[in-house]
């Protein structure tokens, strides 16, 4: 007859005891899983990236936009934004606690990764930098101060503190992002140590502020960009279309926990 020594989980076969270490494993794997769907697809959006860029290569020859065109500067600045919002839904994924706000955390990290993907594609085949070397936002010719600025829950304008780096302090003496709507150094550390539901509506209210200082890059961009660099139009008047949605479910899921949206930075 068989013995327990031939089955190693026997003790996991007892009546109401199946179903939970299966459970209790997977909810130990989640990070692990959400991290590596992450790297993979972000190679998925490099290539998919690299492929439209090698038919669109045939189709436009050797074209490559100048260094401060609204293709290159979208490109080069809305990684570095969209990377920040890659970084906060990850944080969510991992401690946070409300299924709702994680499923919106899991949306935003797999569409933004796919999309810095494909940006990142673009500047390695123009042959420029995935760092913008200048001043951010400098490629929008002084308009990053429109194009949808009065959008609900943005009490302040974009101004010149938007080209200060990533936690620099303004003379006033409060720090200032590098472009409206990221999170500076404090608030990034304090949405790292949060757990649970804190976590959840911090998240939520950067979120909501970083989606409201991107907008009008992105509609700059579907405006701007060259006709001959459709893709760029394109992918920006998609991500606009994406996070206006995000932004209404955003402020609608802060107010109904009890939260109000931050003010631009």
């Amino acid at each position: 007859m068989p013995t327990d020594t031939e089955n190693p989980d026997s003790a996991d076969t007892e009546p109401g005891r199946t179903a939970q270490a299966p459970s209790r494993g997977w909810r130990r794997q989640l990070p692990a899983v959400f991290g590596l769907g992450a790297i993979a697809l972000l190679l998925i959006g490099v290539g998919v990236g690299l492929l439209v860029q090698s038919s669109l290569s045939d189709r436009d020859g050797d074209d490559r936009p100048a260094a401060d065109s609204a293709a290159v500067g979208f490109a080069q600045d809305m990684v570095r934004h969209h990377q920040q919002g890659v970084e906060m839904a990850t944080i969510e994924l991992y401690n946070g606690s409300d299924p709702a706000v994680r499923n919106t955390a899991y949306d935003i990290l797999t569409q933004q990764t796919n999309q810095v993907g494909q940006m990142q594609s673009w500047l390695s085949r123009w042959g420029y930098p995935a760092d913008n070397p200048g001043t951010p936002m400098a490629w929008m010719k002084g308009d990053h101060d429109m194009h949808g600025m009065s959008m609900p829950g943005m009490s302040m304008p974009a101004t010149s503190q938007s080209t200060m780096p990533s936690g620099s302090m303004s003379s006033g003496g409060a720090e200032t992002p590098p472009m409206p709507g990221m999170a500076v150094t404090s608030e990034m550390d304090k949405l790292r140590a949060l757990r649970g539901q804190p976590l959840d509506l911090y998240f939520m209210q950067l979120m909501l502020r970083h989606h409201q200082g991107g907008l009008p890059m992105m509609r700059y961009a579907a405006d701007k960009a060259h006709v001959s660099e459709g893709y760029v139009r394109d992918l920006a008047q998609q991500m606009v279309s994406v996070q206006q949605n995000e932004v209404q479910t955003l402020t609608q899921m802060i107010a109904e926990r009890g939260g109000t949206p931050l003010s631009m930075n």
